[in-house]
């Protein structure tokens, strides 16, 4: 087995299921996320012959090929130049200079790794598999940091692939195994949480994304992946708050603004709020003005409306506070302090 002075060569990526693609990002090179599939094949020929030479990536394979050529026995070279054409789409490219490494080193995982994640990519799971497990057999009992790091890459990687091809129980114990190495990893836990969604234990699921949550509270995927869980359970409201949150978070991405149009418009359940409201259905009422809140969080007028409801409800307390949160956005908002006033009289 190699020693420790290997470089780890790729960092967890952050899993994407709003283009459903798989990426990564370099931890060494920096090399950008590989997500969406129209970036994985960005380069037609005049593309191509525009970025020889004329690009960051382009200057990088330029010098590492020169420093190969100098050194042309140094598996991390390779594996570094192989990691830039997977990065660039380049896989054959990658998988050629990969191949090389290895032959040099057989043992180098950093190798394995990146071409596992080119496996990925290209849907070949068994291989990419194959490529992960290699990891895990070399890395077993080693205590050098490096190899360590790889070591959970491969298994964060291996519940990608399980994710990837429904394997949902395999995938709970590849990502339980990164968080044993990794207890602060905000990606493992979301990996968990998609698996436990994936076999319905919709419990544990939202307990895992909310631990991704509170190690990274801009994670856009895992409220997301939230609103879906809680519209799987027909709880409209926690779905309405998370997908306005995922699309606040990634407002570039269709899919949580799909996801909020899909639950109607908030002009629609302000109406559904009037009409329970005026019917003496407050149950309905409250429903609809807590949808109202969720679909446009910081509109006073909505949280007038919820104020209104539960004072029909006889929630005076709640209400005041409710009231108290309005008046922070509209300080001036005579309804506001009317009701402030009449329920603080009370």
């Amino acid at each position: 087995m190699q020693v420790g002075t290997e470089s780890s060569v790729a960092a967890a990526p952050r899993r994407q299921p709003f283009d459903q693609a798989l990426a990564f990002i370099s931890a060494v090179l920096l090399i950008a996320v590989l997500g969406a599939a129209a970036f994985l094949v960005y380069s037609v020929v005049q593309g191509r012959a525009i970025e020889q030479g004329a690009t960051p990536r382009a200057r990088l394979i330029s010098d590492l090929h020169a420093q190969i050529d100098e050194s042309p026995n140094d598996a991390a070279l390779r594996v570094r130049l192989g990691e830039v054409y997977a990065a660039a789409g380049q896989h054959r490219e990658a998988v050629r200079e990969l191949n090389v490494a290895l032959e040099l080193n057989p043992d180098h995982t950093g190798a394995y790794l990146v071409l596992g994640m080119v496996a990925l990519m290209q849907k070949d799971y068994d291989s990419a598999d194959t490529y992960f497990n290699k990891i895990l057999e070399l890395t077993e009992g080693s205590e050098f940091k490096n190899l360590q790091l790889n070591r959970e890459l491969a298994f964060y990687y291996l519940g990608e692939s399980a994710l990837d091809t429904s394997r949902y129980e395999d995938a709970v114990g590849y990502f339980k195994a990164v968080i044993r190495m990794n207890r602060g990893s905000a990606d493992a836990y979301f990996g968990l949480g998609l698996a436990f969604k994936g076999i319905e234990d919709y419990l544990a699921a939202l307990d895992n994304f909310e631990i991704a949550l509170a190690f990274d509270p801009t994670f856009a995927q895992a409220h997301y992946e939230m609103g879906q869980v809680y519209l799987a359970e027909e709880d409209r409201i926690n779905a309405a708050v998370h997908f306005a949150q995922a699309a606040l978070l990634a407002p570039d991405s269709d899919l949580p603004a799909e996801a909020l149009a899909s639950l109607g418009t908030v002009e629609e359940w302000e109406a559904k709020a009037r009409e329970a409201l005026a019917a003496d259905d407050l149950d309905a009422a409250l429903e609809a003005a807590l949808i109202t809140r969720g679909l446009v969080p910081d509109d006073p007028a909505y949280l007038i409306l919820h104020g209104e409801v539960l004072e029909a409800m006889g929630e005076r307390d709640v209400a005041l506070d409710v009231y108290a949160e309005a008046l922070t956005l509209a300080p001036d908002d005579p309804t506001i302090k009317a009701a402030l006033s009449r329920l603080e009289n009370e």
